[in-house]
């Protein structure tokens, strides 16, 4: 999967989460937490252009969601410092936000191998290629029409 159908695909996931969290926690949460979901849409891709990182190597493990949650949860406990649970769903949001970074590509031919070192097992479902523009696209749609309609449900009452 390509960048915009990262993004869409993390949108669509995260949609259903902000108006939950903006009712129970706060709505600024739920704004951090969007943040980063979508922020890490792409994250792992980072290694692509390196020429000492294999591609869906090392950022495409869920070794790499878990530093990457850490981050994420230690972030949110800083900028949302009165909420009680900011570290807990930081690190929830950063690390299922590589993991679903990590579906996206799993269902591509190129698939991934997300235990490696440990275990190098080959996932791949196969079904489309990962410049597929139609498929980056739906998702790109899917996703900003899930998130607008979250924000609106958020945002509607005042």
């Amino acid at each position: 999967m390509y960048r915009d159908g990262h993004a869409g695909l993390n949108a669509l996931l995260y949609a259903p989460v902000l108006p939950v969290v903006a009712s129970q926690y706060s709505r600024w949460l739920a704004l951090v937490g969007a943040v980063v979901a979508i922020g890490v849409a792409t994250l792992p891709d980072f290694d692509d252009p390196l020429p000492f990182v294999a591609h869906r190597g090392p950022t495409h493990t869920v070794w790499f969601a878990a530093l990457v949650g850490l981050a994420a949860g230690v972030g949110t406990a800083l900028v949302a410092p009165s909420v009680p649970v900011a570290f807990e769903f930081g690190f929830l949001v950063g690390f299922t936000g590589i993991l679903a970074h990590l579906a996206g590509d799993v269902v591509t031919p190129m698939g991934i191998s997300p235990f490696a070192p440990l275990w190098r097992a080959h996932v791949t479902l196969e079904w489309f290629a990962s410049k597929n523009p139609r498929v980056n696209r739906a998702f790109l749609l899917a996703g900003s029409g899930a998130f607008a309609g979250a924000l609106v449900v958020t945002y509607a009452g005042g």
